[in-house]
């Protein structure tokens, strides 16, 4: 028989484990120098993060319209080739962010500088991978410069393959696309999330209007 304290901890983890069931998985597939990825990222996914955050598991892939040649030997993209690299820099951090909120914040202040690599070549996005605290020459010589690097965007073109998104960015709700959901979420991520979460938990979010979807 279980004594008061096991009943407590047995009770804690059901809890964790049903919150966990609950969240939903969120998944936004996109591209380093597109305008529409840097607008969703920056404009509606960061400063509506904090609202959302305990509710949804959230994954990026950083890919888009984007195919490899050569078994990954070279990737032609959207928007030329620093945008290639913009997408491997990012699969190569990602992967390095412990969590999903400093991916959040990682995220938002890449795509902001990034977009002047299209005019300076040397910006890499070093002062966000500062800002998390990560390596940057580690990550680049480590995972950029490697076949890891490789392997992260092959991984990133098969995700998005099975999405294959007409629109980029393109998000999706636990792993099913919806093109109503999409349109929504790129008019307005935060009430089109919160009205999915308060299918779930009713007093999810803080109050404001939602839309109804």
């Amino acid at each position: 028989m279980l004594n008061k304290k096991q009943v407590i901890f047995c009770c804690m983890c059901l809890l964790i484990v049903h919150s966990e069931q609950q969240k939903i998985n969120v998944a936004v597939y996109f591209e380093s120098l597109c305008p529409d990825s840097q607008k969703f990222i920056i404009d509606q996914l960061y400063p509506n993060w904090d609202d959302i955050r305990d509710y949804i598991n959230i994954k990026f892939i950083p890919f888009g319209k984007s195919i490899s040649l050569d078994n990954g030997t070279k990737f032609a993209c959207q928007h030329g080739s620093q945008e290639c690299k913009g997408n491997r820099i990012m699969s190569c951090a990602l992967r390095e962010i412990p969590n999903q909120d400093l991916q959040v914040e990682y995220l938002r202040c890449f795509m902001d500088v990034y977009k002047f690599a299209k005019i300076n070549d040397s910006e890499n996005g070093q002062k966000c991978a500062q800002l998390l605290g990560l390596d940057y020459n580690r990550l680049m010589y480590n995972c950029y410069q490697t076949k890891e690097g490789t392997n992260l965007q092959l991984q990133a073109e098969i995700e998005t393959n099975a999405i294959q998104p007409q629109f980029v960015p393109t998000i999706v709700y636990n792993g099913v696309f919806d093109q109503k959901l999409q349109d929504s979420s790129i008019l307005n991520f935060r009430d089109t999330v919160c009205s999915l979460i308060r299918q779930i938990y009713p007093e999810g979010c803080s109050y404001r209007t939602v839309v109804q979807i």
